[in-house]
């Protein structure tokens, strides 16, 4: 009995694995999930989310500190964009700390480059997995100082961008609330900041030539999920605070936060993993491991292997015997 449920078992498998690689609308979904958990996709989300919430804290003292030396003229602007910026259940705390820091000369300077440094952990972890998944080499990623220099430059993108952001929020809430109009211009205006965000990020973080005709679909996809997700996620996060009180007490808001977090950070690691699937063509895959590999889980399993190469003298050569030999991987 147990040997005739596993042989069915095996041919429903068969077919369903011989149904996804001649149908694309099957077959391009799990290539992108596939792909998804071969980058160990859920531990990327995990490290975009842990160092983006120890960054996020940092960047917008930075940023509240920016605007207050900026607009000491324009009061009331000051305070709308301040609260544009600054997530409603973040801003007391916020508001505290700016209060707390040196208001001027050498003592500031010293602390906001500190909040700089640590604001980099988000970036750094950006700089990573970038180049993870797409496929870059140990031995061609930055050296340390061109590293650092370009997650410095890219942190100073990410604090204008998170200040655009807070500008397009104030102009779109000085727009007639007519039908939605306030709402629609400031998720539009948000996915334009990120999709520029995001494509500046490619070029500067990732350690090989990237075409804009190769990163623009990931940025733009990205832009829009990442905004759609805020235009409800902050909206939520009020909600989760609040519901989630009588359980995590005082942790209420670092539990909404982690979870806006999350979202954000599996939306741009879908975006990107659809992109790369699309553009090297990387499905159909095998469904599972006993059946004999398609030419893309020959370049994926390739590519993966290829990453290891650290020393510059270093090549790896994979072979597929039962398959033949993989085929050369496009680049972006």
């Amino acid at each position: 009995m147990l040997a005739w449920a596993n042989d069915l078992g095996a041919r429903l498998l068969a077919w369903a694995d011989d149904l996804q690689r001649r149908n694309r609308w099957l077959g391009f979904p799990y290539a992108v999930v596939k792909k998804y958990f071969d980058d160990a996709g859920p531990r990327q989300a995990a490290l975009i989310t842990y160092y983006g919430f120890l960054s996020i804290f940092p960047l917008l003292l930075v940023a509240v500190s920016v605007l207050s030396k900026v607009l000491t003229q324009n009061v009331a602007l000051r305070e709308k964009w301040i609260d544009a910026v600054v997530p409603p259940a973040l801003q007391q705390t916020v508001d505290d700390a700016v209060t707390a820091m040196p208001s001027s000369g050498v003592a500031l300077a010293v602390g906001l480059i500190g909040l700089l440094f640590a604001g980099t952990g988000v970036v750094l972890s950006a700089y990573y997995i970038l180049n993870h998944l797409a496929g870059v080499p140990m031995r061609s990623r930055f050296g340390f100082v061109q590293r650092y220099l370009r997650v410095f430059l890219m942190v100073g993108v990410v604090l204008a961008g998170g200040l655009a952001v807070g500008a397009m929020n104030v102009v779109a809430g000085a727009l007639p609330d007519i039908s939605g109009l306030q709402q629609a211009a400031a998720t539009i205006g948000t996915a334009v900041v990120v999709f520029v965000v995001l494509a500046v990020a490619v070029r500067l973080l990732v350690a090989r030539p990237v075409r804009v005709r190769a990163s623009w679909p990931a940025a733009l996809l990205g832009g829009v999920t990442v905004a759609a997700v805020l235009a409800i996620g902050t909206r939520l996060l009020g909600v989760l605070v609040t519901r989630s009180g009588p359980v995590y007490g005082s942790f209420a808001t670092v539990v909404g936060a982690f979870t806006l977090f999350y979202l954000v950070s599996q939306a741009l690691l879908f975006a990107a993993e659809l992109t790369l699937v699309q553009r090297r063509r990387l499905w159909p895959r095998a469904l599972v491991a006993s059946r004999p590999p398609t030419p893309a889980d020959m370049r994926a399993l390739t590519g993966l292997a290829a990453e290891q190469e650290r020393l510059p003298a270093q090549r790896i050569d994979v072979h597929f015997p039962a398959a033949g030999r993989p085929e050369g991987d496009p680049t972006a």
